[in-house]
């Protein structure tokens, strides 16, 4: 199994978790899980955030990533604090009070990873930029909320959700493989197609029709 395609499952994994666990198995849902598994299963899975992006700094990295991915990691320990708490509902006030402060760390972590994707050519462009702006919004509705709003806002479990369908695409767009083609300085007009673990070479020669294919692994 290629490191490209476990990195794209990873980011699947990670959008898919919270509609899955909570609105497919969890009490919410089919009820197949009890309150207190629910919160486990999804603290679990959700660990496929951060690793994904561990996986794209084997590619190329920057100060971005690096800051983003360690406070995903940061978060995600405070926030398993909070699922455990979440299991009881005793804690409940007690879990929604360290919700807000883990889940908005945790978009401020992610958009800090946008940022950082933004400056490489790990993904498009526009892709990234949504994933940032995404994750930004959800942070700053998050991180100006209080406990009870968790039950009460409106708009943040849309805006929660918006970050995790963006994670879906990159996680798509992953296993897909992309391609950017630039123009070098040469002789030959040669189209170079750049994707992450693969480089092809298509060149076009002087006064010629044919077309020469080259790929490499």
């Amino acid at each position: 199994m290629s490191s490209r395609l476990v990195n794209g499952l990873m980011f699947v994994l990670a959008g898919i978790t919270p509609i899955v666990v909570y609105l497919g198995l969890g009490p919410d849902g089919a009820g197949i899980l009890s309150l207190a598994r629910t919160e486990q299963v999804f603290a679990y899975l959700f660990f496929s955030l951060p690793i994904a992006f561990m996986m794209l700094r084997k590619d190329e990295t920057n100060n971005w990533l690096d800051a983003g991915l360690l406070i995903l990691v940061a978060s995600m320990s405070m926030g398993m604090v909070a699922d455990a708490l979440g299991a009881d509902i005793q804690f409940s006030a007690m879990s929604d009070a360290v919700s807000i402060t883990a889940y908005s760390s945790i978009m401020l972590g992610a958009s800090i990873c946008g940022i950082g994707t933004l400056r490489t050519d790990l993904f498009p462009k526009w892709l990234s930029g949504i994933f940032t702006i995404a994750s930004g919004l959800a942070f700053l509705l998050l991180a100006t909320a209080e406990p009870v709003d968790l039950d009460t806002n409106e708009l943040l479990i849309p805006a929660f959700m918006s970050v995790h369908l963006v994670m879906i695409i990159l996680g798509i767009y992953t296993l897909h493989g992309y391609g950017y083609i630039v123009y070098p300085p040469s002789t030959t007009k040669s189209l170079i197609l750049l994707g992450r673990g693969s480089l092809g070479r298509v060149s076009l020669g002087r006064g010629s029709s044919n077309i020469r294919l080259c790929a490499t692994e």
